[in-house]
């Protein structure tokens, strides 16, 4: 019975350790501010640790072209449809790109700032007592 009590009060210490590694982990990716941009540079999202969008910046000359290119025809028709189609294809792929470079970055920078604050055992820890291998 002893025993069985010693092991309760280890699993709840390590969950406190876990909690606390957690919470610091938590902190670091927030703190992280990465900027993507599109290959052509008319579009910037700005992203955290945590992936999490937190600004877009559309350059309004792109805006502008895909209106003037893609969205005056307005008359109903099979080549209005077509137009639209290729004026959001042609909207979205500065978005996609600039937000996937945001991604590539902010990964590579995660794993620097894990590595500089000697967070990586924290990390393997945490993926340990979550029954992960950690390897």
């Amino acid at each position: 019975m002893l025993q069985g009590l010693k092991n309760a009060g280890s699993l709840v210490a390590n969950a406190n350790k876990v909690r606390q590694q957690q919470a610091k982990l938590q902190k670091l990716l927030q703190e992280i501010r990465v900027t993507g941009t599109s290959k052509n540079g008319k579009v910037v999202v700005v992203i955290t640790g945590e992936q999490k969008i937190i600004d877009i910046q559309i350059d309004p000359s792109i805006i502008k072209f895909v209106y003037e290119s893609f969205l005056t025809l307005n008359d109903g028709s099979d080549k209005q449809q077509d137009n639209q189609a290729r004026g959001q294809k042609f909207l979205a792929a500065p978005i996609i790109e600039a937000v996937d470079n945001a991604i590539s970055k902010v990964q590579g920078e995660v794993v620097k700032k894990i590595q500089e604050t000697g967070s990586m055992g924290d990390l393997m820890s945490m993926l340990q007592a979550a029954g992960g291998s950690g390897e």
